[in-house]
């Protein structure tokens, strides 16, 4: 299937167009439409991030990786211990928190923190 085709797929089940896609991820209506039509094009991380998070999906769903659109059993428990108000050491220590196999600083895990509680305050 691929990113193109699960992005065409989720966005007609939400039953919006690629004008108001692009509105609320504001971005130009001409992304989706090249992310939709071109199969070799995939946005970076952020923005794959927004568009998974847009549609309740995990991104490896998004990219087609995974058939599952839920989020992993790691990603729960991760979701969990940061709602259950773990520091940053313990959350870095526990799960080894990496960023394109960097060390995740400080600054990355309470931006990271900071987007989870938005979304869920969202839902």
């Amino acid at each position: 299937m691929g990113f193109s085709d699960r992005l065409k797929k989720l966005r007609k089940e939400k039953g919006i167009s690629q004008e108001k896609l692009a509105d609320e991820l504001n971005i130009n209506r001409t992304s989706i439409v090249h992310y939709e039509n071109n199969a070799k094009r995939i946005p970076r991380n952020q923005r794959l991030q927004e568009i998974a998070d847009f549609f309740g999906v995990s991104v490896d769903y998004l990219l087609d990786r995974s058939d599952n659109k839920d989020y992993t059993s790691e990603e729960r428990l991760l979701l969990m211990d940061i709602e259950h108000g773990l520091s940053m050491e313990e959350l870095r220590k526990k799960y080894k928190l990496t960023i394109d196999g960097q060390p995740a600083s400080e600054e990355e895990i309470n931006a990271a923190i900071t987007f989870i509680r938005s979304l869920r305050q969202m839902n």
